[in-house]
């Protein structure tokens, strides 16, 4: 590389511009931002949804009421239910529309589903739908399971998307880092060209085929084949084509 070069290159700005880094760090915080929001309003929100749940006692039964039609869920709460070690006693639980008469089906609750609040201790046993809203009879039977309850309520928020978008914009935000600080050292440390031969001596079968500075300056090298200059270019280990 001539001197002429060098300071050209200097007086070139870097690419890709450090703009990019505040982009990938604006990226990381966003995700941080947007879980920790999300964890603290779901947290709130799910505290107020527990103190909302309507309870029946083992053994027991009591009217319960539905606003709108949709998807609940059954818990069970008693001391250290919401320890899934604890294995939950013995007990059978219905739930009848007070209107039709008609028994609503309840399912096994397939995933898990805990908590421990305001003295309720809690764990999802069964999901079920209502189709309309009104009045149902929620009856328990089993062994008194001192002072254990069932309790229906929807079910809590889902943090998993935040966590999921959190985790993608916060591992974006640092793998854009690393690329931009990749490339910004390429652009300042570019792998040296080998020196061009005076153009007196470039001539058919005077200088071997190889990669060598380009005559032309358009690019770092050009591609000369033992006779001629070729349209072959590369620059920064890229190659390319460039008719002379």
């Amino acid at each position: 590389m001539q001197p002429d070069d060098a300071a050209a290159m200097e007086a070139r700005p870097l690419r890709p511009a450090r703009l990019w880094y505040w982009v990938a760090g604006t990226a990381a915080v966003a995700g941080v931002v947007w879980l920790a929001v999300d964890l603290f309003l779901g947290i709130g929100w799910s505290n107020e949804l527990i103190e909302g749940f309507q309870r029946v006692p083992i053994p027991g039964q009591a009217e319960v009421s539905f606003a709108e039609p949709g998807g609940y869920v059954l818990y069970f709460e008693g001391a250290g239910a919401s320890d899934t070690r604890t294995t939950i006693p013995a007990y059978n639980v219905s739930l009848t529309s007070v209107a039709s008469g008609q028994e609503v089906s309840i399912r096994p609750y397939r995933s898990s589903q805990i908590y421990d609040h305001a003295g309720h201790s809690g764990r999802a046993v069964g999901t079920f739908r209502i189709e309309e809203p009104g009045r149902f009879l929620l009856r328990t039977e089993g062994a008194p399971q001192g002072g254990a309850n069932v309790a229906v309520g929807p079910a809590f928020h889902n943090v998993a998307p935040a966590v999921a978008g959190a985790f993608i914009l916060v591992l974006g935000g640092m793998v854009l880092t690393m690329v931009v600080a990749i490339r910004r050292r390429q652009a300042r440390h570019p792998l040296a060209a080998p020196a061009a031969q005076p153009a007196a001596t470039w001539g058919p079968g005077t200088v071997a085929a190889g990669w060598f500075a380009d005559p032309d300056r358009r690019h770092e090298l050009r591609y000369w084949d033992g006779q001629r200059w070729t349209e072959h270019v590369s620059d920064r280990g890229a190659p390319g084509v460039d008719p002379l």
